[in-house]
């Protein structure tokens, strides 16, 4: 495992003990604890709320929901702070680390699934979206990759990836929970439909598309007159690189076809 992957794997831990996993008897996580088993396998890019040297949190921007069936959650300027491509991809950067200045994530869920009306006794809300009319984007500069002023990124939507998970899951505790007094998170899968076409180049990723999971840590979160606030701790966006559907349906008929002539020449040749 990667400095980076392991990192990424310490803050889902952090996030699933924030969430308060196992209160009341209540399962807090729809979504695997292996997440990212439903991602296809290789390598791929992580967009980070900390920066290095030094491992430096990067906090910010604001979280928000109103409490009913069908309602979005939302996620404004969440600050990101640095890209990290696999080694081998053949960067500038040796250490495969990009500084990201004015990163901006922004995001809005699908409707509210479950889990939709308030929190419990102990102040513990969670809740399932789906991925219909969401959205998600990351704006910035990466100086080290030619882009010298802020602009589009990476953008997609929630989607469960073929899986019986969520598209997204969040859960909240407000500040009188007895264990995770204010803190909370979100996990989420996401359908990448745009990699920034620099980034594409200069790190020679196969394909501008992608799928992704999403994961955020949450803090100073209160609830009153039905709606949740709070602020965004730290946030990981993982992409793996991959054709579009319409892009693979495209590559597995040409195959079928190569194979259909290579067929009637061997025949021919008898």
């Amino acid at each position: 495992m990667s400095k980076k992957a392991a990192e990424h794997h310490h803050m889902k831990n952090k996030l699933f003990a924030a969430l308060g996993v196992g209160i009341m008897g209540v399962v807090l996580i729809a979504i695997p604890a292996n997440a990212g088993s439903i991602l296809p396998k290789g390598q791929g890019i992580d967009f980070s709320s900390q920066s290095n040297p030094g491992h430096i949190q990067h906090p910010g921007g604001t979280v928000s929901f109103v409490n009913g069936f069908g309602n979005a959650f939302s996620v404004t300027d969440a600050p990101i702070s640095e890209l990290h491509a696999p080694p081998g991809s053949h960067g500038p950067a040796k250490n495969g680390l990009y500084a990201v200045t004015s990163g901006a994530l922004n995001l809005k869920t699908g409707g509210c699934i479950s889990g939709c009306n308030g929190p419990n006794k102990l102040g513990f809300q969670g809740m399932n979206f789906s991925g219909v009319g969401s959205s998600l984007t990351l704006t910035g500069a990466i100086a080290g990759l030619g882009i010298t002023s802020p602009e589009m990124l990476i953008k997609g939507v929630f989607d469960s990836l073929g899986s019986s998970a969520p598209a997204a899951h969040v859960s909240l505790n407000e500040p009188t929970n007895p264990k995770h007094p204010g803190t909370g998170g979100l996990t989420g899968y996401l359908d990448i439909t745009y990699i920034n076409p620099l980034i594409v180049g200069a790190l020679h990723l196969p394909f501008a598309s992608g799928e992704g999971e999403i994961t955020e840590m949450f803090s100073g979160l209160s609830f009153a007159s039905g709606s949740w606030s709070g602020t965004v701790d730290s946030s990981n966006l993982h992409v793996i690189p991959t054709p579009e559907p319409a892009d693979a349906m495209l590559l597995g008929t040409m195959l079928l076809a190569a194979a259909w002539i290579t067929r009637r020449k061997m025949r021919g040749n008898k």
